[in-house]
């Protein structure tokens, strides 16, 4: 997830991603060349330096479309990016990576003070630091974030992702909060029973919550309510350097300047320099090209079927097309292997069986799906990482290539040989037949769906799809009673592995297959709790590489998700705008430093 507060927020670093261009990439400037082998962009290099920020002038407005409705306004109970997209521009957190340098900077804090046993991290909350109604932010804010967020009564994504595996003489390991407390107004004080690796990422993980305007509400118990859709804008105090001032449904998003923002330039000057942002809500990908090509938009993450269309208009649209790279997050299929899920569960016992999950993956043509449907502009995948991530990304996992043969096999192993007057396969004298759902907005995924689907008809398996609104989608996949049989989304990403604790932990909400398991339901389930609390612990970088390798290649293995690609990631971006910096961890439209980019043409010296 990215650093900055242009378009994302930091509550969890692993959330289901509207669009498959949603999910981030990689870093540095030089040239590219695109897929097909023609046209060449700008494009970053990782591990370069950051370009300094220019003194810019004030005015304007920097106009965005995307995909997706909020669910909520309450950030720490939101889990998808259409919430976290349009809620991050009003939030910050104590500290955060930066986009494109990839290392923690201060935020609401300056970086921690650690002590020399590596367990006592002091963060001093910075002295212009203010809520948007202008409240200092305190210590006591902070501790109630974590007294919210650590309450098993709060339903949060990000708690998973926070706890502490606490090792005990007796060799067991439990799950716990890591301590905390304000020394005063302005300083606090987190405490961790042992060394932990990931520390800096939980903390950077921490959207920091107004007390002030929270406390009430979640002292009567109210917090998960807190905070829908209906609620007025001017009731969401900002952290951040935007105050939302309007939601229309269906339409847009518009934010104001928050005039109590901390930050300020290099030069001093009071960010940020646009007057307001507008998010444009559009009904699907295709609008956002659309609206880009129209000058109605500043920057677009170009859907990789309108590459060729968007470069070719570069000269004359006064736009240039950057190159980031491949994705951080991945797109996956999934199927419902949760025994108390509300759907037959004849197909909830086929789904648990390894064999039919390696059929289906090697039913998947990834490479077709990547020039008919990706124009060649993106990879095939079998993993939870992506190219993206050369700290941790293994390139040699266990590949089920498209073989149908190959699936026709394992499935016969199951005794799935039987077939009606159709030719679709039999299990207890029944058809095996479901559904995977997808979001309707992605007309991409639409497509995954039905190539995937046909591909699997070929092997009697009576397979169909729906696309469905996203909002409603993850409503399916989140919650009880769970009634989805297969799905197709995506993940974002992030640099540290352990920020998709949510996920890939027996206990996560978002563990998709089976959330929120009391334990482990499988055997190779416990293998990777039990290795993401040895890295927790791990403090040598390459032992802890290792142990990331040893979860690839079990995930790869047992196929809890059947990846299918990673797209290469192409931002346009407007002449207009001063200090672009599209970058590796950057999920949108060039938008993670939008606080301090301005429009060149803008001519006033002060806000």
């Amino acid at each position: 997830m990215d650093s900055g507060r242009g378009q994302t927020v930091n509550v969890n670093k692993f959330f289901l991603s509207v669009s498959v261009i949603g999910a981030a990439l990689l870093a540095g400037c030089g040239t590219h060349h695109s897929g097909n082998g023609q046209l060449t962009d700008k494009a970053y290099v990782p591990g370069s330096p950051e370009p300094a920020s220019k003194p810019g002038k004030y005015g304007g407005t920097f106009v965005y479309g995307s995909i997706g409705e909020p669910k909520t306004f309450n950030v720490w109970v939101a889990g998808e990016t259409a919430s976290l997209d349009i809620l991050g521009p009003l939030y910050d957190s104590l500290i955060d990576r930066n986009a494109y340098t990839e290392k923690f900077e201060s935020r609401l804090a300056d970086l921690p003070v650690i002590s020399p046993d590596g367990l006592t991290y002091t963060f001093k909350i910075k002295p212009e630091a203010r809520w948007s109604d202008g409240m200092p932010i305190t210590a006591q804010d902070v501790i109630f974030t974590l007294d919210v967020l650590f309450n098993p009564q709060t339903q949060t994504i990000a708690r998973e992702g926070m706890l502490v595996d606490v090792t005990h003489p007796d060799g067991t390991t439990t799950r716990e909060p890591f301590k905390y407390r304000a020394i005063d107004s302005k300083t606090v004080q987190f405490v961790l029973p042992q060394p932990y690796a990931p520390a800096e990422e939980i903390f950077a993980g921490i959207t920091v919550a107004p007390k002030h305007k929270l406390e009430k509400i979640y002292d009567s118990g109210g917090f998960n309510s807190a905070y829908n859709v209906d609620t007025p804008p001017s009731e969401l105090v900002a952290s951040g350097p935007w105050i939302m001032s309007e939601y229309v449904p269906g339409q847009r998003v518009l934010y104001k300047r928050n005039p109590y923002f901390w930050k300020k330039s290099d030069t001093k000057q009071q960010l940020p320099y646009f007057d307001s942002y507008v998010y444009e809500i559009v009904p699907n990908l295709t609008t956002t090209t659309l609206r880009f090509k129209s000058g109605d938009t500043s920057s677009l993450a170009i859907n990789p079927p309108d590459y060729s269309d968007i470069k070719r208009g570069e000269a004359n649209g006064n736009y240039s097309v950057w190159s980031t790279g491949p994705g951080w997050g991945f797109e996956y299929l999934c199927f419902n292997q949760n025994p108390h899920a509300n759907i037959d569960p004849d197909l909830v016992k086929i789904f648990q069986d390894l064999r039919f999950r390696q059929a289906v993956s090697y039913a998947i043509d990834r490479t077709r799906m990547v020039n008919s449907l990706f124009d060649g502009l993106a990879v095939p995948n079998y993993g939870p990482l992506t190219p993206a991530n050369t700290e941790f990304y293994d390139p040699n996992l266990p590949k089920t290539e498209f073989d149908l043969q190959k699936a026709q096999t394992l499935l016969s192993s199951m005794g799935l040989t039987q077939k009606n007057s159709d030719g679709l396969l039999l299990h207890n004298g029944k058809t095996i037949r479901f559904t995977i759902i997808t979001n309707a907005e992605n007309a991409l995924r639409v497509s995954e769906c039905a190539m995937i689907t046909n591909e699997l008809r070929k092997l009697g398996i009576d397979a169909s799809f729906s696309g469905i609104n996203f909002s409603k989608l993850i409503s399916m996949v989140d919650a009880p009673p769970y009634p989805w049989e297969a799905c197709l989304l995506g993940f974002t990403g992030g640099v540290d592995p352990y920020d998709g604790s949510n996920i890939w932990r027996s206990t996560g909400p978002s563990h998709q297959w089976h959330p929120n398991e009391k334990t482990p339901a499988t055997p190779w389930e416990a293998s990777v709790d039990k290795l993401w609390s040895q890295a927790a612990h791990e403090m040598d970088p390459v032992k802890r590489k290792a142990l990331y390798f040893k979860w690839q290649d079990i995930i790869a293995t047992q196929l809890p998700f059947i990846f299918t690609i990673v797209p290469e990631r192409h931002i346009a971006i407007r002449n207009n705008i001063g200090n672009a910096k599209p970058c590796s961890l950057d999920s949108s439209g060039g938008l993670w430093n939008l606080e301090e980019e301005y429009d060149t043409n803008a001519s006033r010296l002060t806000p």
